[in-house]
C-alpha cells in the first residue's frame, strides 16, 4: 500500500483502526494495489487548478477494516498525490462523535475534508463546521444535509436492477416463489435502499419472490456468517442470498456451507465486486453469480477531483452519480483485467458507462 507521510492508517494500527476492529469482531482487510495502479489513474486528466489548491486534505471514513474502504483510502493517497497533495487519514469506528471530534481536529490541519458518514443522521455538524472555517468537503456514500456534494451510486436503481437480474436468470430448485435472504445493513439508508431496490426488481420479474429472512450483517463477515447460521437451519430452501456488501455475502455463504446445503442450489447476489477475492469468486462458477459492481477506485477518483472542482469554483451536481451495475464472469474482463495476476480497474471503460441523472430514491 502506497502512502504519502500523512496517511495515517498504515502498520502500526492507529487506535481509530484498533477501534474500529473490535467494534466490527472483524480483522482489517488487505488491499495489494495492483502493480498498474498509477498508469490506470493516469489514464483519467486532472482538474486545471492553480497552485492555491488543497495540498493537505483529510479523509473522515468509518469501516477502514472493510476491502471497500482500504481500496478508497490507498487510491484518495494516490490520486491527491497527483495533484501534489498529501492525505490524513482518520478512522470514526462507527461514533458519530468521535467523527466530529476528528473533523475538529482535522479542519485545523487540512485545506478541504473528504467525510464518509458514521451514520445517516447527525453529521451536519461537520459541514457546518467546514463552511465556517471556510473549508471545502465532500461527502462519499451516505448524504448529509448542508452538502454541496455527494459522491455516491443510487443505491435503490443499482439495487432495483441487481434484482432484475437475478428474477431473469435465477429460478427456484423447488419450483416454488423464489426465496432470499437479506443481509443487509438497515442502520445506513444507503445500504437500506439497496434492500428496497433488489426485491423490488426482482418482484418485477417475479412477483411471488420474498425475503423470508432479514439481517443486520453491519458489514462484517464473521458477524454475517454467526447470525445467517441459524437462519439455514430454519430455512433450508432458500434459493438467492442477497448482500449489501461482498463480506456480509460471503460470510453468510459460509454458513449456509457450514449448515451442509448444497452449494450447487445458491446464487449470491452481493453489492461491491470491489476486492481481489470477490472478482476470483465470480469467475470460479460457484455461488456467487452477479455483484452490484460500485468501482471504489473510481469513488477515490471522483472524491479528490471534487475537491478540486470545489476548489476551482465550478458548479457541482448535488450527487455525483457513480455508476453501479450488474457484473458477472463473462463482462468483468471490460472493467477489470488481470494484469501481472492481479486485477486491474480500466478507469477510462468505468468512466464511460452511463450513470442516471437523478435517483429514484435518496
Amino acid at each position: 500500500m502506497a502512502h504519502s507521510e500523512e496517511q495515517t492508517l498504515s502498520t502500526p494500527q492507529t487506535p481509530a483502526q484498533e477501534q474500529s476492529e473490535g467494534l466490527h469482531d472483524h480483522p482489517p482487510a488487505v488491499y495489494a494495489a495492483p502493480p498498474e495502479l498509477d498508469r490506470a489513474l493516469a489514464a483519467l486528466p486532472l482538474i486545471e487548478v492553480d497552485a492555491s489548491a488543497p495540498k493537505r486534505i483529510g479523509y473522515l471514513v468509518n469501516y477502514s477494516f472493510h476491502i471497500w474502504y482500504q481500496i478508497l483510502i490507498e487510491v484518495i493517497t494516490r490520486r491527491a498525490m497527483q495533484y501534489g497533495a498529501s492525505i490524513i487519514v482518520r478512522d470514526a469506528g462507527l461514533s458519530v462523535e468521535r467523527q466530529i471530534e476528528q473533523a475538529r481536529e482535522l479542519l485545523e490541519q487540512v485545506d478541504a475534508l473528504i467525510l464518509t458518514p458514521a451514520a445517516t443522521e447527525g453529521l451536519d455538524v461537520i459541514v457546518k463546521l467546514c463552511a465556517e472555517k471556510n473549508k471545502l468537503v465532500i461527502v462519499e456514500a451516505n448524504p448529509v444535509e448542508g452538502m454541496k456534494t455527494l459522491v455516491a451510486i443510487c443505491d435503490y436503481d443499482a439495487g432495483y436492477d441487481l434484482g432484475v437480474w437475478v428474477g431473469q436468470n435465477v429460478k427456484s430448485t423447488t419450483g416454488d416463489a423464489l426465496r432470499c435472504l437479506d443481509m443487509g445493513l438497515p442502520t445506513l439508508r444507503p445500504c437500506l435502499l439497496r434492500s428496497e431496490g433488489f426485491i423490488d426488481g426482482l418482484k418485477s420479474v417475479q412477483p411471488e419472490a420474498q425475503y423470508v429472512a432479514r439481517i443486520n450483517g453491519e458489514g462484517s463477515r464473521i458477524i454475517a456468517k454467526r447470525l445467517a447460521a441459524p437462519v439455514f437451519v430454519e430455512h433450508k430452501n432458500i434459493d438467492v442470498i442477497f448482500a449489501m456488501d461482498d463480506e456480509t455475502g460471503q460470510g453468510a455463504l459460509e454458513a449456509y456451507a457450514d449448515a451442509g446445503l448444497d452449494e450447487s442450489k445458491i446464487t449470491l447476489a452481493a453489492f461491491g465486486l470491489a476486492g481481489e477475492t470477490e472478482k476470483d469468486l465470480l469467475m470460479a462458477g460457484g455461488a456467487l453469480k452477479v455483484g452490484a459492481a460500485m468501482f471504489p477506485e473510481y469513488v477515490a477518483v471522483r472524491c479528490v477531483d471534487g475537491v478540486m472542482r470545489l476548489h476551482r469554483g465550478d458548479a457541482v451536481e448535488r450527487r455525483d452519480v457513480i455508476p453501479a451495475i450488474p457484473v458477472t464472469a463473462e463482462t468483468l474482463a471490460r472493467y477489470y483485467a488481470k494484469i501481472d495476476g492481479v486485477w486491474t480497474p480500466d478507469l477510462r471503460a468505468i468512466a464511460a458507462l452511463p450513470v442516471k441523472t437523478f435517483c429514484t430514491r435518496e
